[in-house]
């Protein structure tokens, strides 16, 4: 059996760590039952990682001295959706979620790709899997929706149906999962081709409220407290030109800001300027990118890209500057990289090829060069890693007519590796490090404080939750390179790396 710490979650903000106690629990192999709020690590549990739809993996890889591809999957049909990254089974080991156009959705083995299994829709799967224990049975579910307007929650175990939920149109909106009502329940929020924004709850599938856009809802959902009064809204887009921001307890409008041009791209939730407020950041087909305020919708700053801004924003400090940076990419296939405090441009590079939604951007340190590297590719592109500094590091090809992206550690190897997807090719494939030496660890800060008092009484885990040391700090001797929680009576007080 596997151990759970109920008392302790990391949430990763501004490059330093805020510890908080939340009800988490530890399911597998860097899997949480709640899915991660900020920064995927290791995991990659949804649509661009967290709930807050960051874009950011906190574990690292090490791709220094090259790459390979380790496996790839052939799918009857095309493949359109991000991949899910986590152990949805309790086996220790993680899986890879992947939906297709020939109606199904597929678990891999990470490690070779091995069917574990399958489920049949009734057509295309363009929403991409988010995964995450929805019904407190403390294990993990696979939540998707499909083209025949249905949202489907199957058992990580073996891909049964638990329930499913019927739309008015097409479901190609990724879902989320979260207790956005604070119930101490689960709920799964997804938006559908019929206008509709739905909450459903985790335990059967039932609708807890709906909201009504003007148009299609395309983007994914992105949930967190946007306004500081400790409730959970949702921060949607809608091909009516609206950008929706909704009071989780019951879906009334919190506010709503219009763009006047569809909005396909999903939002990003980060304090973007260090103001200790939250913003929202999202692309609209009027070719703008917006920060907008996360208390009432005022713009704090809008920059002109010149063209359709359909791929959703990843943020993040990539420079190690201190400050957060806005990636987002125009349809003309160039990727911007704007400042959080004013969306000036920090630098721009032209990838050539057109940058459709539902291209992904990543932001992860799989390099030695300094910062966090950019992943991502355009419209029928390689995969193309950035580094912070607008440099292209390298190219890799590993299916065509590539689609969508997920970066995490598929292969327990405590190293990221990346999961690409095509739609010109109908593969998954995964590009892992010619020379891994493992153990990279999760994302260390200057900031940083490992000291402690040596006569501490305190127990240490590892990453994956087991206890490894119980006395005083003093005689705690570090077994590998990398994390550790350390607990002092209630309370996580470092993070200590050696």
């Amino acid at each position: 059996m596997k151990r759970v710490i109920k008392s302790i979650a990391i949430i990763v903000s501004f490059g330093g760590f805020i510890y908080q106690p939340l009800n988490a629990q530890v399911c597998g192999f860097q899997t949480t039952c709640v899915p991660p709020s900020d920064w995927a690590r290791g995991s990659w549990q949804m649509f661009y990682g967290s709930q807050n739809h960051t874009g950011r993996q906190q574990m690292k890889g090490n791709f220094t001295s090259g790459r390979y591809i380790k496996w790839a999957f052939a799918t009857g049909g095309y493949v359109f959706t991000s991949p899910a990254i986590g152990d949805i089974n309790n086996d220790g080991f993680m899986e890879i979620i992947v939906g297709s156009n020939d109606y199904n959705i597929y678990a891999l083995q990470g490690s070779d790709g091995t069917l574990l299994w399958s489920y049949s829709t009734g057509f295309w799967v363009h929403s991409s899997p988010a995964i995450g224990d929805i019904n407190n049975d403390t294990q993990v579910e696979v939540v998707v929706g499909s083209d025949d307007g249905k949202v489907y929650a199957l058992r990580g175990t073996d891909g049964s149906l638990i329930w499913s939920f019927t739309t008015g149109n097409w479901v190609v909106s990724s879902p989320v999962i979260g207790d956005i009502n604070n119930d101490g329940q689960r709920e799964v929020v997804v938006g559908s081709y019929d206008g509709k924004v739905y909450t459903l709850r985790g335990t059967n599938g039932s609708m807890l409220w709906g909201y009504t856009t003007g148009d299609s809802v395309v983007s994914s959902p992105a949930i967190g407290d946007i306004n500081n009064d400790g409730q959970i809204e949702v921060v949607v887009g809608s091909k009516d030109g609206y950008i929706y921001a909704l009071r989780g307890t019951n879906g009334s409008v919190l506010w709503s800001y219009n763009t006047g041009n569809p909005v396909k791209s999903s939002p990003a939730i980060e304090d973007i300027n260090n103001d200790g407020q939250i913003e929202i950041v999202v692309g609209s087909s009027n070719g703008y990118i917006y920060a907008l305020r996360g208390t009432n919708g005022a713009i704090l700053w809008s920059y002109n890209t010149g063209n359709a801004v359909a791929s959703s924003p990843a943020v993040g400090d990539i420079n190690s500057d201190g400050q957060i940076e806005v990636v987002v990419g125009k349809w003309s296939g160039v990727l911007y990289v704007l400042r959080g405090t004013d969306g000036s441009v920090v630098w721009s590079y032209n990838l050539g090829s057109e940058y459709q939604w539902p291209e992904d951007i990543v932001l992860a340190d799989i390099d030695t060069s300094p910062g966090l590297e950019i992943i991502t590719h355009g419209l029928h592109t390689p995969t193309y890693v950035l580094s912070s500094y607008g440099t292209l590091l390298w190219q890799e090809n590993p299916v065509t007519g590539q689609r969508s992206l997920s970066v995490g550690n598929v292969d327990c190897d405590n190293c990221v590796e990346i999961v690409a997807v095509g739609k010109g090719t109908p593969m998954i494939a995964v590009i892992d490090a010619a020379s891994n030496e493992g153990r990279c660890g999760i994302l260390s800060y200057a900031n940083e404080n490992n000291t402690l008092n040596p006569d501490k009484y305190v127990k240490v885990y590892s990453l994956d939750g087991k206890v490894i040391f119980e006395g005083r700090f003093r005689d705690f001797k570090a077994t590998y390179k990398g994390v550790y929680f350390v607990k002092i009576k209630n309370e996580v007080k470092k993070i200590i790396k050696r």
